[in-house]
């Protein structure tokens, strides 16, 4: 089993960097959140190909942008949809990269207080904003033809096509096309 640091995330995604620029004593370093892409229907039908966000066929990944850098400093998965939620996909290996007593933020879909803190109502102003910042790289991903359409091809590259994808985004955001900044 792959753990945080190992080198799967090829180029500049790098886990250590979210350490980057921390506040002294901040326990919550990071966001992450799940990602969707389309895949032709394998045959023969089976429903762990089924993600809930578009009806249909697809592979979930993770991502982790750091809060304070906006850099990704996490990108795993290519996992079936329906076999693999947002909190099974971070129990299989994100978590265990997380210092004793780090929390990352996420969405209700990583519903385990050990591990996530979420917004909890109209107090967490921020805590959404870093949130709707990580929808905007999502966005983004998807802005590259070959996660934005439907993959047609054997589903061993699309792992390639999306950590092609992801380091590219990191390089764009190293060269200046920032993600919206948030005060956290």
């Amino acid at each position: 089993m792959p753990v945080i640091g190992d080198n799967i995330n090829f180029f500049g995604i790098e886990w250590e960097n979210h350490f980057h620029r921390a506040l002294r004593g901040s326990n919550i370093l990071v966001s992450i959140d799940g990602v969707d892409f389309r895949i032709m229907e394998p045959s023969p039908f089976n429903p762990k190909w089924y993600s809930h966000k578009f009806h249909g066929p697809g592979l979930r990944y993770e991502l982790a942008i750091c809060i304070r850098t906006g850099d990704i400093v996490w990108a795993y998965g290519g996992l079936p949809c329906g076999e693999w939620s947002d909190l099974r996909l971070a129990r299989d290996v994100f978590i265990f990269g997380l210092r004793e007593g780090e929390k990352a933020i996420a969405d209700r879909g990583y519903n385990d207080p050990n591990f996530f803190d979420f917004p909890n109502g109209n107090n967490d102003g921020k805590k959404k904003q870093v949130l709707a910042r990580h929808e905007t790289l999502n966005r983004q991903l998807k802005q590259f033809d070959c996660l934005q359409q439907r993959f047609r091809h054997d589903l061993y590259l699309h792992p390639l096509y999306f950590h092609s994808v992801v380091n590219l985004t990191q390089m764009m955001i190293d060269h200046g096309e920032t993600l919206n900044s948030v005060d956290f």
